[in-house]
């Protein structure tokens, strides 16, 4: 015989057998159970550009550009003698990703090329080798698997990489709307577990966002893959100018407080900042901070708390809201020190949460229900996720907002009642 599921009733607090449709306490309609999860719609060319995207950043004057309508003329090309092109798979900003194979053990690959501000020795081409450099050294299941760079005979740099299908965190969230809190713990575990391998090297990665998680389902399991290195920091460089001159660089939305300031020394637990928005988003479907501008965005990071994620969503469990917001504190000192701590902080927070609910005689419940404060008043402002986000969204912007000015909002800022 099944064990017999429960759920803790937002009217009466009470539990009740969780068939119910109606609290027999207060006679109140209980939520309708989530329905099961629908399939993805098929990635367009667009789409498939978050599993292999490049990070946003600026280029210089003088740059070279490709023409992208003529990117399908590489389609039948061989590169370097065993990768051969065979479809245009993904298009960004900066560069394109093509499925080829490597005819010499007949392997499907991704193929990323950089057609944006490509010469040699650009700043663009430096990050997008140095992307690859990262990614192919790390060696860890859950970040993304490079396997070979060079330059195409037109000039232009390219990674070879492990051809990834399914789709990213942020494409799961807009389709699907908030996740489990089972599902998201599972893909939480994942990132942490790659985010640690990187630390432990000494690299942060800067730019952690549910679109640079892709995930992958094969055989009723995912595997989140995490992407896009070309804006980490070695913990050891102390020269790279875009840090020195007090430029921000990373999403905006997921900057931490000391990389909102323009701070220029910084650690790892930038990444657990952005863990924490990385999970408060995918539980409730909100951003934690937003705003429509940069500026206000920043100030609202540097000068607010976070709501408590369970005003959004009452079934997330306490145990876990209270690493959501240690990992959300303004003062790096007061979050989690590391990446694994973090997550056996999770794995403690999810047992805690099973441990009470078998105390109503059930071990299935995933998802324990909590309910709001009755005075919560929060303007929910619903996250919008962009498969090719404009030059105007914040996404798309990582270096061009600098300390300077970010100091000039401050100032304003005060004057506002």
């Amino acid at each position: 015989m099944s064990a017999q599921r429960f759920i803790r009733c937002p009217h009466c607090g009470l539990p009740h057998e969780a068939e119910l449709t109606v609290c027999p306490v207060q006679g109140k309609a209980l939520s309708a159970p989530k329905p099961r999860r629908r399939p993805a719609p098929p990635p367009s060319e667009e789409d498939y550009s978050w599993a292999h995207s490049l990070a946003p950043w600026s280029r210089g004057e003088g740059e070279r550009d490709l023409d992208p309508s003529s990117l399908h003329t590489f389609i039948g090309k061989i590169v370097e003698g065993k990768y051969r092109i065979e479809a245009l798979i993904g298009r960004g900003g900066m560069g394109a990703v093509f499925r080829a194979r490597n005819t010499r053990i007949d392997k499907a690959v991704a193929l990323k090329v950089l057609y944006r501000g490509y010469d040699k020795g650009s700043e663009s081409e430096r990050r997008f080798l140095r992307e690859a450099r990262i990614a192919g050294n790390l060696g860890h299941p859950n970040i993304v698997e490079v396997f070979d760079l060079g330059h195409l005979d037109e000039g232009m740099p390219f990674q070879v990489m492990e051809l990834l299908e399914g789709q990213s965190l942020a494409q799961r969230v807009h389709h699907e709307g908030p996740l489990t809190e089972s599902d998201a713990l599972d893909i939480a575990d994942q990132v942490l577990g790659a985010l640690e391998a990187a630390h432990e090297r000494g690299i942060i990665h800067r730019d952690l966002k549910p679109e640079n998680v892709f995930l992958t389902e094969r055989r009723g399991e995912t595997t989140a893959k995490l992407l896009d290195f070309g804006v980490s920091k070695s913990l050891t460089e102390q020269t790279m100018s875009m840090t020195m001159t007090g430029v921000v660089v990373g999403t905006p939305y997921y900057l931490s407080p000391e990389q909102a300031r323009g701070d220029r020394e910084y650690d790892h637990r930038i990444d657990i900042w952005a863990m924490g928005v990385l999970l408060y988003e995918s539980l409730t479907g909100v951003l934690p901070f937003n705003a429509d501008s940069y500026e206000k965005l920043l100030v609202k990071i540097l000068k607010q708390r976070p709501v408590a994620p369970s005003r959004f969503q009452p079934r997330i469990s306490p145990s876990v809201e209270e690493v959501i917001l240690r990992a959300l504190s303004p003062d790096a000192a007061d979050r989690p020190a590391s990446a694994q701590i973090m997550l056996e902080d999770l794995r403690d927070a999810r047992r805690a949460a099973r441990d009470a609910f078998r105390a109503f005689g059930s071990d299935t419940m995933s998802d324990p229900p909590r309910f709001p404060s009755a005075d919560a008043t929060i303007e929910t402002r619903a996250v919008s996720v962009s498969a090719m986000p404009g030059p105007e969204d914040p996404t798309e912007v990582s270096d061009s907002f600098v300390s300077d000015d970010l100091r000039v909002v401050l100032e304003r800022g005060k004057k506002e009642p």
